[in-house]
């Protein structure tokens, strides 16, 4: 499913997606924010989507979901749009789920995206959130940690999707991981 076709013609299903997901879709793809030049990247590719606190998507050139967070923090976080709608839609908020110490094996994994999924289901609108999974044609159930062991092998796939920033003495600091 053309799931951003969907966001574009529906103003109040973007609506309801930004203040669920904090994802607000670009009216066009535009160049990545490179902080007045000073940022690189390791894999080309084009903004299309930012969140509330600066941070932005990228669609990068193999059409996987790059993340830059406006604290430095670079990766790719979805093989493709549908991953990343299904990643958003499910984790409800990814930006939860980046301790790499809970992706060691199915059972930590399962256990940390139920016990995290709970807490951010308890002051989410999930009333406003199944309306938003019903319009986009999504199950209602899902398997979490399925979609977030996608999320880390994307984020952790070579090649790697880094931003460089060049310091003014002429040298380059690479960002951080999303996993910590």
């Amino acid at each position: 499913m053309d799931y951003l076709k969907l966001l574009c013609e529906d103003s109040s299903l973007a609506a309801n997606f930004d203040a669920l997901f904090d994802f607000f879709l670009l009216d066009e793809p535009t160049k990545r924010d490179e902080v007045e030049g000073r940022c690189t990247f390791s894999v080309d590719g084009v903004a299309f989507a930012r969140d509330g606190a600066g941070g932005e998507y990228h669609q990068l050139e193999d059409g996987s979901i790059g993340y830059m967070s406006s604290e430095g923090e670079c990766g790719r976080i979805a093989e493709s749009v549908d991953d990343l709608i299904h990643l958003l839609v499910y984790s409800i908020c990814w930006h939860d789920y980046c301790d790499a110490s809970q992706y060691t094996d199915i059972s930590t994994l399962e256990a940390y995206a139920n016990k995290r999924h709970d807490q951010i289901a308890s002051y989410t609108e999930m009333d406003v959130w199944e309306t938003v999974v019903q319009v986009l044609g999504m199950p209602l159930e899902a398997n979490v940690a399925a979609e977030l062991q996608k999320f880390y092998d994307a984020a952790h796939r070579a090649p790697l999707y880094i931003c460089y920033f060049h310091e003014d003495d002429g040298t380059v600091t690479e960002s951080h991981n999303l996993f910590f």
